[in-house]
């Protein structure tokens, strides 16, 4: 439960003027008129700039109109300053997670957990991007199940640790999570296909279709859900009616597991229909869509190769050339850093940091990362 700024501030604002601006800007707050309450906290904190609380509420101001860089900005230095407070760090994870830094993210709502093991949503934000960063790990799980021991009514939780089962292929146990979240909010699409998706699993066609459908007319486009409304139909034995959701979901798939999936089925409902070539056509794009990807990951393995080489050499100019190929294939921490030594070797720190921050945003923020970004952030920087 977030602790509302005037039972905090009344007392230590001053003169009564500002007193009525935090007042005004609790009411817009507890009204969910965040964008609103902006303006009055930024004058507030201006003019009591030693108030840790009054940055807070202008952080998570931030937070909930969806501004994630300026709330994590604003919440880490009032991390600093309230290093006990749960509530901080759980806001301040929450906002580095959705912002995509999802190593940060763990590392801060981890510490939410430590210092107040009863805060449940602590629990649930550590489950949850766990799982999104595709960690379906054990302290996924115990997060997600400690938060249902704290809160047995959270449909979020439920909906996370069925994602962790489904990650793991566990179709009962998800099936069983998702039933749960989908007692407690009829409403949620990602709960509606998740069930949807473990009862196509189960056989029970017409009960996946009935919720596919249901997602469908709210996000008529919805990728996974035009595949799973195109496998159900196809394996109830109507081909034809599964062709359109087919069709739709590879014009619109850019996830492998989703081109891949269109694509395979494409080519049975073609079969089916009498139509070879066009079965044919679908089953030589599902082998390109599998070699490409083998041929991605060789071409990866030979370009940081060449990167090895060329830096043992003393030829940064040609460990940029050769590491910003790589990045057009795929991002990833340890190319972005190679990429950041690289350009700091040939004294540009302002493009080498641009570097190790993209590295802290995708991956770890660890000592070695910490100490680059020191080093580059020094005048005169050069490596």
């Amino acid at each position: 439960m977030i602790v509302p700024l005037i039972a905090l501030l009344l007392a230590q604002v001053n003169p009564v003027p500002d007193a009525e601006r935090l007042k005004t800007a609790q009411q817009l707050m507890d009204s969910g008129r965040y964008a609103e309450a902006i303006p009055a906290l930024k004058a507030l904190v201006a003019r009591h700039p030693q108030s840790p609380t009054l940055r807070y509420g202008l952080g998570r101001c931030y937070f909930e109109v969806e501004d994630f860089p300026n709330a994590v900005s604003i919440l880490r230095k009032v991390a600093n300053e309230t290093p006990k407070s749960a509530e901080v760090r759980f806001f301040l994870g929450s906002a580095l997670g959705l912002g995509g830094n999802f190593a940060e993210a763990i590392q801060e709502l981890r510490n939410a957990m430590q210092l107040d093991p009863n805060f449940e949503p602590a629990f649930r934000a550590f489950g949850m991007f766990r799982v999104q960063s595709g960690a379906h790990s054990e302290d996924a799980r115990n997060a997600l199940e400690a938060a249902l021991r704290l809160d047995p009514k959270d449909a979020r939780a439920h909906y996370w640790l069925g994602k962790y089962h489904q990650g793991w292929g566990n179709t009962d146990q998800a099936r069983e999570c998702f039933e749960r979240a989908y007692e407690l909010d009829h409403n949620d699409l990602p709960t509606r296909l998740g069930l949807a998706q473990t009862l196509l699993a189960d056989g029970e066609l017409d009960a996946a279709l009935a919720h596919f459908d249901t997602v469908l007319k709210q996000e008529p486009g919805l990728v996974p859900a035009l595949v799973g409304q195109a496998r159900a139909l196809y394996d109830k034995g109507e081909a034809k009616a599964a062709q359109a959701p087919a069709e739709a979901a590879r014009r619109g798939a850019l996830a492998f597991e989703d081109m891949s999936g269109a694509e395979w089925l494409l080519s049975r409902i073609y079969r089916e229909l009498g139509r070879d070539a066009d079965a044919q056509a679908a089953e030589q794009r599902l082998t390109r869509i599998q070699t490409d990807l083998g041929a991605d990951v060789v071409r990866l393995r030979e370009l940081n190769s060449q990167a090895e080489r060329f830096k043992a050499a003393g030829r940064p100019d040609k460990v940029v050339e050769t590491m910003q190929a790589f990045l057009k294939i795929r991002e990833t921490p340890g190319a972005q850093i190679t990429l950041g030594d690289a350009f700091l070797a040939l004294g540009r720190p302002e493009d080498a940091e641009r570097c190790y921050v993209r590295a802290s945003q995708i991956g770890p923020l660890t000592d070695a990362l910490k100490d680059r970004l020191r080093l580059v952030r020094e005048p005169g920087a050069k490596r």
